[in-house]
């Protein structure tokens, strides 16, 4: 049982990271309300959450590799634990993001990649199957507990007792952390490579920063001008986004540059390049990537829909979203044993097919006389996917990896796998706003009861709403307008409205359905592997020689 005692300290540690993760997005109304604050707020504080622990994990990995995995852990949970009381605590969302999205997401990027490398150094084998099974069942877990949660203190105390609870298990982590057998610092210590680390982090908070803020500023055109210090930033009409987005992307290639520069120097870069030509790694890393950007923007547009559209409270949501994550937990332990007669790459492709097929079925879910149980088949089936796919990739992915890799690998996973996350969540309400306003310019415009002029006045309005993104400003200048109008143009109006929130989410799920797509195409360059009698050579990490 010892042996296990490690598995039950990180798994403890993950669920409280991902049920942060999950159990808020119930709760966007109610802390928009409690804390007087836009939607489009708490949706970045989700973002920023999740671009946090993706900007800081590659240096936290390398920081367990120099100071100890178990030490650099420890501080991540202490970390942790204040960020989830002063979230707690918050009366404002500047102090919630700064709790919750900012200490919690430093304390989240310390603490993930150790927990992957103390599975990977920790177990071998069969036995790292069923670790990474209990890890994915875990993680998937607390996807499901998580909404209940988050609903269950919305809808009957307070969103905060939410963060005061996870303060409780912050508390058990510490006190059980003696448990744990760490990775000890190394004997001769490589200095930290702060260019890697400045370019790295600069990269991934812009290249982010910019998805996060298209919203705002305009995927392309200037729906604004970004102002810093009194001066407008919108050259030549472009937004401030995908400028953003273009310097993360050059400070990330000259990351890449710099790493190979210290390596010809003969310094110890932050991170190994010989990941990076690491096809199958790479393979598995990008896998992840695509389908985490696809739960990301599911976990954010599904929770959202139901509580404005089919206005169930944050309880209700919980319940209703659950069939997505049980499916997951259940597919997670029956992977474990699938993977001993089948290669996993062919079962995380059969997976990223039922999770395309159930975001099809849950497109044509959306219709005005749909229930909350409409949408149950279409969760279930992208849970199943999902459960097939992720139990094992992870493991797999970080496996082809050189030994000494371990920390380097387990950070650089980890910074894809929240990436992902947080351009998923950022990018689905562009996508589902800019459908919406499309569709209902198009009913108003095909409508044969509203007079033309109407029709004029309503498509100008929408179209300067779609530019300005103001949601409020938008329903509150519908609700002026309407006492013009008789009472068979509103019903009309409305009509049209419902419509459009349908199709908008339809046009949501089929784009998801093309993202799941993608991840299929990058699967293709996954190699053969089955763990089958040979489950310890399978798992086993490549030695230096090796590769």
């Amino acid at each position: 049982m010892h042996r296990w005692n490690v598995l039950i300290v990180v798994s403890l540690a993950m669920f409280i990271i991902t049920i942060d993760t999950t159990m808020m997005n119930v709760a966007i109304t109610a802390l928009s309300q409690d804390l007087n604050t836009e939607i489009q707020h708490i949706q970045m504080a989700i973002a920023v959450y999740s671009l946090v622990m993706a900007a800081g994990m590659i240096a936290s990995a390398k920081l367990a590799k120099i100071y100890g995995t178990k030490r650099i852990f420890i501080i991540g949970v202490i970390l942790y634990g204040i960020g989830t009381v002063t979230a707690a605590l918050s009366q404002n969302i500047i102090v919630l993001t700064l709790g919750w999205s900012v200490i919690e997401g430093i304390g989240a990027a310390l603490m993930i990649p150790a927990i992957l490398s103390f599975l990977v150094t920790t177990y071998q084998g069969k036995e790292r199957v069923r670790a990474f099974a209990v890890y994915a069942a875990i993680l998937v877990g607390g996807a499901a507990i998580g909404p209940i949660i988050g609903g269950l203190f919305t809808t009957y105390a307070t969103w905060r007792w939410a963060f005061g609870m996870e303060a409780f298990i912050i508390a058990a982590i510490l006190i059980s952390s003696r448990l744990l057998v760490g990775q000890g610092k190394t004997e001769k210590r490589p200095g930290l490579d702060w260019g890697g680390i400045a370019l790295s982090t600069t990269g991934l908070v812009s290249l982010v920063v910019g998805v996060i803020s298209a919203n705002t500023y305009g995927w392309w055109q200037a729906a604004k001008p970004l102002v810093i210090g009194g001066l407008e930033i919108a050259p030549f009409g472009i937004s401030a986004a995908p400028l953003f987005m273009i310097t993360g992307g050059i400070l990330l290639l000259m990351f890449r540059l710099w790493l190979k520069r210290q390596e010809r120097k003969g310094n110890e870069p932050l991170v190994p390049t010989s990941l990076f030509r690491n096809r199958p790694y790479m393979a598995g890393i990008s896998t992840t990537l695509i389908i985490l950007i696809g739960l990301g923007a599911i976990l954010f547009a599904t929770p959202f829909f139901l509580q404005t559209m089919l206005h169930t409270n944050a309880f209700e949501t919980g319940v209703a979203v659950i069939p997505m994550p049980l499916a997951m937990l259940a597919l997670s332990f029956i992977t474990a044993r699938l993977v001993t007669r089948i290669q996993i790459e062919h079962l995380i492709r059969i997976g990223i097919v039922v999770m395309i097929a159930g975001a099809i079925v849950m497109a044509n879910s959306f219709s005005p006389s749909m229930t909350v149980m409409s949408l149950t088949p279409g969760l279930a089936l992208i849970g199943i996917g999902m459960g097939l796919a992720l139990s094992q990739i992870g493991n797999v992915t970080i496996s082809f990896a050189k030994s000494s890799e371990t920390d380097e690998a387990s950070g650089l996973y980890s910074t894809f796998l929240n990436l992902g996350r947080a351009i998923g969540t950022a990018a689905v309400g562009a996508i589902m706003l800019a459908s919406f306003l499309s569709s209902i310019v198009g009913g108003i415009n095909d409508s044969v009861s509203l007079p033309q002029q109407e029709k004029n006045d309503l498509t100008v309005l929408l179209t300067d709403s779609s530019k300005h993104m103001k949601l409020k400003e938008f329903e509150a200048e519908i609700k002026k307008t309407q006492s013009d109008y008789p009472d068979e143009d509103i019903s009309e109006l409305r009509a049209i409205g419902v419509n459009a929130v349908d199709d908008s989410m339809r046009v949501t799920f089929y784009t998801l359905a093309g993202v799941f797509g993608g991840s299929l195409i990058v699967s293709l360059f996954l190699p053969r592997r089955k763990l089958v009698s040979t489950v310890d050579d399978a798992t086993r990490q490549p030695s230096d020689s090796e590769l």
